[in-house]
């Protein structure tokens, strides 16, 4: 009987609906309907009809803007333009507009801006006009006078950065990011009042993070070894950042409990040595987990941001920048009985993101670098690629700065692409594109660019060429590619990864893997295979050609 009413009422909408006139609207502001079309987004649709992204997702009650769908027919809010009538079928037989087909003499001349803007302020007495060319961006043009892109955005009152068009003038201030201190406007915060009285969803706090271009730096791992030794040899090589990973079981075995005080010395270590620090929190303790195997995130995201939150408070101004977890689109990273998830992913994320630049405006926030794996089971993990597509769907562009990923090389030189048998003599690891350094940075790039994020940069958080040579060990199967590269080709492999990620121009700093492990696991160990150091402390000859470019 349920089902009998549900029809009913259906029914009779329609019947409502064909009664109306034939006008569907246009009266205040002008609207049309747009029919979404294969391979377009809101920020293509906006451009379209000179119009915001911001407008049509208010119009049209959309919740992520990442999210629609060919056929989607979205509501158009157009300022000053008459509307195009919705026509019914015509008796005559003559084809009728399309229902959702806005014709093209209702699109005004694009760049009036909208209500949701904040004017700029008034001009100093000096600034410099930046007209914007094809391929430019708000980031690229920042980056070019040495400000940040919210002093830039701010400034010109844009309330998108990824709203900006060929032609548009911007005024940049000559004093640097000092000559210009946002005021919010009256409006935002009485909005943002509201908002906190009705306990509305946050809007993402502003990013606040300096533009880091591409760097030099290593990973380390200073636990239960000589730090002063392990940062003199990072100093002698020469590079800007160091890396640690910090495993958050370790410290806060129970809720609340944290033990700050190895972690305090590993930051002073780094800070006095005059390093940007970068530090990748992974792996819940056992009291916030629902599984006892491998590592996992918490049961509760807020535990972490609490812990994540916790530390940009503790370390702000000493500590640069936090990488949000470790391959997580690996089941062993991410063991769960949830299952792997890039949505799951992306809100605690987003929850460390809020945590984070609440108790450090200026930390940067990177998103966890992900595993090329070639594989994709959905259970014991999800190929990279895939993943990415995955976490942006979910929206990862409002909650991060920079993207990590681990593009790694295998036995393959970083300028060789899939997959043409580079090196006949490897059997295997060059079948798949996840194998080649180069490749997964231009397939996250692509990646990136079609979901409107190419203004930020890749940070390539752990990449390298392992080795055995020299070291006398047989590695295990799993690693068998590294009895393929030589010490001279880990050398020119590693150079070259860095060059190319220099080159490529949207690579952030690089972080190669790694300076010390040698000293930590012995020289069995897998993560030997790729020291600079040799389980005495000695320089590899890696670790020399790199303080020889650096120098």
């Amino acid at each position: 009987m349920q089902h009998v009413r549900r029809l009913i009422a259906i029914l009779l909408a329609l019947a409502v609906l064909l009664a109306l006139p034939v006008t569907a609207w246009g009266q205040e502001g002008g609207q049309v309907t747009h029919t979404v079309q294969a391979g377009e987004n809101l920020y293509r649709i906006a451009l379209q009809y000179g119009t915001t992204v911001d407008a049509i997702v208010q119009a049209n009650n959309i919740t992520n803007p990442n999210l629609i769908v060919v056929g989607q027919v979205l509501v158009i809010p157009v300022a000053g333009a008459t509307a195009t009538p919705t026509l019914a079928p015509t008796t005559s037989g003559t084809p009728a507009t399309p229902i959702g087909t806005a014709t093209p003499s209702v699109v005004p001349p694009p760049a009036t801006p909208t209500a949701t803007q904040t004017p700029p302020p008034p001009p100093p007495s000096s600034e410099i006009v930046h007209v914007v060319q094809p391929g430019e961006n708000l980031f690229r043009i920042a980056l070019q006078y040495n400000l940040p892109t919210t002093v830039v955005a701010a400034y010109n009152g844009i309330t998108n950065p990824n709203l900006i068009f060929v032609g548009q003038k911007l005024r940049i201030p000559t004093g640097g990011a000092a000559a210009f201190v946002p005021t919010p406007a009256p409006a935002a915060t009485e909005a943002a009042s509201a908002a906190e009285a009705t306990s509305a969803p946050l809007a993402p706090p502003p990013n606040m993070a300096s533009n880091v271009g591409f760097a030099y730096g290593v990973q380390v791992h200073l636990p239960n070894q000589d730090m002063a030794r392990v940062m003199q040899s990072a100093q002698d090589l020469g590079v800007t950042w160091v890396k640690q990973q910090i495993d958050w079981a370790l410290y806060e075995p129970s809720e609340g409990a944290i033990n700050w005080a190895p972690i305090d010395e590993m930051v002073d270590a780094m800070d006095v040595a005059g390093m940007n620090i970068l530090l990748t929190v992974t792996s819940a303790p056992s009291w916030a987990r629902d599984s006892d195997q491998e590592k996992g995130p918490p049961v509760d995201y807020q535990t972490y941001a609490n812990f994540v939150g916790q530390m940009a408070e503790r370390y702000a101004g000493r500590v640069d920048a936090y990488e949000i977890w470790n391959e997580p689109n690996l089941r062993r990273e991410w063991n769960t009985p949830r299952g792997i998830s890039a949505a799951s992913y992306v809100e605690m994320l987003r929850l460390a993101y809020i945590a984070i630049k609440t108790a450090d405006p200026e930390a940067i926030v990177v998103t966890g670098g992900l595993a090329p794996t070639g594989f994709n089971d959905g259970v014991n993990a999800i190929d990279d690629r895939v993943y990415l597509r995955q976490m942006y769907a979910a929206g990862v562009a409002d909650w991060s700065d920079a993207v990590g990923a681990h593009p790694n090389g295998w036995a393959n030189p970083p300028d060789s692409t899939c997959c043409r048998n580079n090196r006949p003599a490897v059997p295997a690891w060059d079948d798949h594109p996840s194998f080649f350094f180069k490749e997964t940075l231009s397939d996250y790039r692509e990646i990136m660019v079609a979901n409107g994020d190419s203004g930020t940069y890749i940070w390539a958080t752990k990449f390298g060429w392992g080795s055995n040579d020299g070291l006398n060990v047989e590695p295990a199967p799993e690693y068998a590619f590294v009895a393929y590269t030589t010490l001279d080709e880990q050398s020119s492999y590693i150079l070259r990864g860095f060059q190319l990620g220099r080159e490529l121009g949207y690579v952030g700093p690089m972080f190669l893997w790694n300076l010390n492990f040698c000293m930590v696991v012995g020289q069995t160990g897998e993560q030997c295979l790729w020291s600079l150091l040799d389980p005495a402390g000695n320089p590899r000859p890696a670790y020399l050609a790199l303080r020889d470019l650096l120098h």
